[in-house]
C-alpha cells in the first residue's frame, strides 16, 4: 500500500540524515584523539577543525529535529481530521485495538 501524497514517507530503521550526524561525530572524535597534547599552530587548527565539525553536526541536529517534528505535526493533523470526519469509525477502530492489546496481555500472562 502505498502513502498519500500529502503524508510523509517512512523510511527504513536509520534515516540518511542521522547517518551523516554520525559520521560528523565520528569525524570530530577522530580529530579530538589526533589532537592529543599538541599545541601551537598545528594544535590550532586541528581545534578550528574538530569546532567546525561540531557545529556542522549542531546544525544538521537541528534540521532533523526540526523535520521530525514537522511531520509529527503533520500527522496528528491528518489523525485529528479523520477522527473528526470518521467518529464511530474511530470509536470501532480504538475498540479493535484495545481488544488486540489485551489479547496479547492475556495470552502473555497465561505464558508466565
Amino acid at each position: 500500500m502505498q502513502a498519500p501524497a500529502n503524508q510523509p514517507e517512512f523510511k527504513g530503521a536509520v534515516d540518511p540524515a542521522v547517518e551523516e550526524l554520525n559520521r560528523i561525530v565520528e569525524q570530530a572524535e577522530t580529530l579530538l584523539r589526533s589532537l592529543g597534547e599538541q599545541t601551537g599552530e598545528t594544535a590550532n587548527s586541528v581545534r578550528e577543525r574538530v569546532t567546525e565539525t561540531l557545529n556542522q553536526a549542531k546544525s544538521r541536529l537541528e534540521a532533523t529535529a526540526t523535520e521530525a517534528e514537522v511531520a509529527a505535526l503533520g500527522l496528528a493533523d491528518k489523525a485529528d481530521e479523520y477522527v473528526r470526519r470518521n467518529p464511530w469509525q474511530a470509536v470501532a477502530l480504538a475498540a479493535l485495538l484495545g481488544g488486540v492489546v489485551t489479547f496479547l496481555l492475556a495470552k502473555t500472562l497465561r505464558r508466565q
